[in-house]
């Protein structure tokens, strides 16, 4: 499982940025977005749900504004087609586990090492369809309730414990991000949504991108969160915020990919 966690971060500069797509979601609870600098070393933990897991390594992500903007528009994180008439949404950071039963049905939670004790597994059960879709799960095991990752595969034999996988027909090939991100794309078509990748490791191409959301009030009641004994409009507190995407590719298609937003509390 690859999780970006900061190794280094470091404040050069701190810019407001004015209301777009990519945060409008904050912007509507009053909450504000503040960037820090335009690079940052991030640190991906080996892919523990997988066969082949790989092994963990860092890398220094370039983003300047363009492509902070690109990474966090909220389009990447709305995945649409799911359930079985194809007709159900489910988006990082605001479907809830119980959203995820209510279009797939009940699935049992992983339990592979790393962080996979909180994933949820489904493989498709349309003749000829082998398409999985993971569903991590934030804050376990505590309360494991937030959908922190929604990750598709073409392949359920590059995925580990397939007999905890719950078979379901709202899982297929089909199912696309708002913003066009599906399995089968070819590089350019990649490109055309998500822009040059910012990094590459072998078959993946990596995308991420950290910023600091100084939230309201509304912010931390809406999303559940801890929050300080003290906020007033003054109060300089913020949540750091990592957000990634990763794809991966086989004979230059589209093979998985994953999206992921991760609060650094």
């Amino acid at each position: 499982m690859l999780f970006v966690r900061f190794s280094l971060v470091v404040l050069c500069s701190l810019l407001a940025l004015p209301a777009h797509n990519a945060w409008a979601g904050f912007a509507a609870h009053g909450s504000r977005i503040e960037v820090f600098s335009d690079n940052e070393h991030f640190h991906f933990q080996p892919d523990y749900a997988l066969r082949d897991r790989g092994t963990g390594f860092g890398v220094t992500m370039q983003y300047p504004k363009d492509v902070l903007i690109r990474v966090f528009d909220e389009r990447h994180d709305r995945f649409q087609g799911f359930g079985p008439n194809g007709d159900q949404a489910l988006t990082v950071d605001e479907s809830v586990h119980q959203d995820v039963t209510a279009a797939l049905g009940k699935a049992k939670r992983l339990n592979v090492g790393g962080y996979e004790e909180r994933m949820l597994c489904y493989i498709s059960a349309r003749p000829g369809d082998e398409t999985v879709a993971l569903f991590t799960l934030s804050h376990c095991p505590d309360d494991c309730t937030r959908v922190m990752e929604i990750q598709l595969r073409a392949k359920k034999r590059e995925v580990r414990a397939l007999d905890k996988c719950a078979a379901t027909p709202g899982v297929h090939a089909d199912i696309a991000t708002q913003s066009g991100l599906r399995l089968g794309l070819t590089r350019a078509q990649v490109q055309a949504i998500l822009g040059p990748p910012q990094a590459q490791r072998g078959d993946k191409w990596l995308y991420a991108a950290s910023v600091s959301v100084k939230f309201s009030e509304e912010e931390y009641t809406r999303r559940g969160l801890p929050r300080p004994p003290v906020i007033t409009p003054d109060y300089p507190f913020a949540e750091n915020f990592n957000k990634y995407i990763v794809v991966w590719f086989k004979d230059d298609r589209v093979s998985a990919f994953r999206v992921n937003m991760d609060w650094v509390l």
